[in-house]
């Protein structure tokens, strides 16, 4: 099977639930094609009529039964006008009645069209939620929106080509076909000789086509990273003065994405201009040899010669339209390539091999020489072994880049351990599904993630049942309650993107409060007092001291003022474990953390 087929049956998948909508379609179009040749077909009597004819209706066999049985009764030899009338009028009803059927084959097909998009958005975003963080990690913002928004937009003109455009072209060009055969089989072999002679010289353009769609949708999600990168980082901008530096640098990427589609517009172009020149050449030997038949074999009239050469030019359309979709559907087939790379990565549920769903936290969690290095770079943790009793606050400090959020990934299974293992109360955390697992810790992170929601959506954030008493205990035990209450409309204020309403200390109380909602065992502070004053640090360092009381919580922080009192400290330095104890023990040792402290207060810290 080759890779075009693939793909199509790929998103056939999605466009089978919805086939009731697809049969509608066809049916619609057949009828609508039925109609639009017969409306042609009606010019043999208006000709004869026109001319004079002595039979209205002509000899050939099937044309004969088709106009005898339909409009027959309606045709009189000795009254040509009458009949002339009545042909007009039957035209104007065939027509009238083939565009209703169009209209709503079209509205029908644009249905399908968006329901098949919506539910290929649907798979790939559900997809992407079950990603691992490593996916994320090697992959840029700007190419996942990308793929998100631009690529699923774009494998919806796959539907359209093959729905609204390829099923009525299709229809039209089957009808028309039969009664151009019924009428004269040596005309209609001599009028469709450019068929196979169209399809065969566009094949080196659709695979180039292929080709360059899917390079340019991977420009498309660079641009997009860029414009990203720009947005979030505007300060950082202005306050050293490089708008100019980032406008070159967009314009110099902008003016090669353009330039690609120019490149990729000229080889799309050719199907057009190819299909007409083969089809002026196919009428202009129909002309030649139907006169033939007419004139010297007598096995033709005049007026079916009309008629047919009608037939023939009205066939040209559609069969340019079939010729331009393969070129056309490139660029969604190169989509639906990028969108399909993603939908096959293997999920984090797809890999996980833990059977454990109702694990217990009742003694430690343990780790057992843990190494773990990101992909073939040094590794970022090495030989770390360390025990943590429930209802201890275990603190993690070192340099940038010492592996602490690495080893607090590692206890939810963000990440695996390359070699090593890590227990709870004695079970390997690999033996324990990540639902599981990950329902026994509460995180709060450096970055604070708050939506665009309301204070109690996002305190509320993946719980489907909270009653309004729970909601405030844990706003009173992350000190946010008093400024809730301050805000326009309470626990329903609309906070903004990424809570832009509120200061960077509410903030991350309103973080800690959503992590305490679901009481977990384990909580994780990953440098959650980083970026604030020393008010709201405190705040924060009282929710953490009232938090203490059976639940076990690693700290990481940069400001070593804010750890002193937790029940031990792990010091880490190039991912190795170095030192561990309480803030006084490490003190009196005079290594790697006292170095630390004496460093941070000689420069003014606290």
């Amino acid at each position: 099977m080759s890779a075009s087929q693939g793909l199509w049956g790929r998103l056939w998948r999605f466009v089978r639930p919805h086939r009731s909508k697809l049969v509608g379609v066809v049916s619609l179009n057949l009828l609508a094609a039925v109609f639009d040749v017969f409306s042609f077909t009606l010019l043999i009597p208006f000709l004869n009529a026109l001319f004079e004819q002595p039979q209205l209706i002509p000899s050939n066999k099937v044309v004969s039964a088709i106009l005898g049985t339909t409009i027959g009764f309606l045709l009189n030899p000795a009254d040509q006008m009458g009949s002339l009338r009545n042909v007009i009028v039957l035209v104007l009803l065939a027509v009238t009645l083939k565009n209703v059927l169009v209209w709503l084959s079209g509205q029908i097909g644009a249905q399908l069209q968006e329901f098949v998009v919506r539910d290929l958005r649907d798979a790939l975003y559900a997809h992407l939620l079950r990603l691992p963080m490593s996916w994320f990690t090697a992959n840029k913002v700007g190419q996942v929106i990308s793929r998100m928004l631009t690529d699923t937009t774009n494998a919806k003109a796959v539907v359209t080509e093959l729905v609204t455009r390829s099923i009525w072209s299709t229809a039209q060009v089957v009808s028309t076909i039969a009664i151009m055969f019924a009428v004269s089989w040596k005309l209609s072999l001599a009028s469709l000789v450019v068929v196979p002679l169209t399809v065969l010289s566009l094949q080196p353009v659709l695979r180039k086509l292929r080709k360059g769609y899917r390079r340019m949708g991977n420009e498309q999600g660079e641009i997009t990273s860029m414009v990203q990168e720009v947005v979030s980082g505007i300060r950082l901008i202005k306050s050293y003065g490089a708008e100019v530096r980032e406008e070159q640098r967009f314009v110099t990427r902008n003016a090669a994405f353009a330039q690609g589609y120019v490149r990729i517009g000229r080889l799309a172009l050719m199907s057009g201009p190819v299909t007409e020149t083969l089809g002026a050449v196919m009428a202009v030997a129909i002309l030649w040899f139907g006169a033939r038949l007419v004139l010297v074999e007598k096995s033709l009239d005049g007026a079916l010669l009309v008629t047919f050469l009608i037939w023939v030019m009205r066939l040209l359309q559609p069969l340019k339209q079939l010729s331009q979709v393969p070129a056309a559907a490139q660029q969604s087939l190169a989509s639906a390539e990028r969108i399909f790379d993603v939908i096959d990565s293997p999920t984090e549920t797809s890999a996980d091999r833990g059977t454990n769903t109702a694990p217990t936290f009742t003694t430690s969690l343990a780790f057992d020489h843990v190494t773990f290095a990101y992909g073939d770079d040094a590794p970022a943790l090495s030989d770390v072994s360390f025990s943590a009793r429930k209802g201890e606050v275990i603190a993690l400090v070192g340099a940038s880049g010492a592996g602490k959020s690495t080893l607090i990934d590692l206890v939810p299974r963000f990440l695996e351990p390359t070699s090593g293992r890590i227990t709870l109360d004695g079970v390997d955390l690999r033996h324990i599904t990540l639902d599981a697992l990950r329902s026994l810790t509460g995180i709060v992170s450096q970055d604070t993630v708050l939506f665009n929601d309301t204070v109690r959506a996002n305190v509320a954030f993946g719980r489907t049942k909270v009653t309004q008493v729970q909601l405030d205990a844990a706003a009173r035990a992350a000190n946010a309650m008093s400024f809730i209450q301050e805000l326009p409309e309470g626990w329903d204020t609309n906070l903004g993107e990424r809570g832009s309403r509120l200061s960077g200390g509410q903030r991350q109380r309103l973080a800690i409060a959503r992590a305490l909602l679901s009481d977990p065992p384990i909580l994780i502070l990953d440098e959650a007092t980083s970026a604030l004053d020393v008010e709201s640090e405190r705040l924060v360092q009282e929710a953490i001291d009232r938090l203490l009381e059976g639940r076990t919580v690693f700290v990481i922080a940069h400001r070593l003022a804010t750890i002193q009192h937790a029940d031990r400290i792990l010091v880490l330095e190039r991912g190795q474990l170095v030192e561990q104890g309480t803030h006084a023990d490490l003190l009196a040792r005079n290594g790697a953390y006292a170095r630390l402290h004496a460093m941070q207060f000689n420069r003014g810290g606290e």
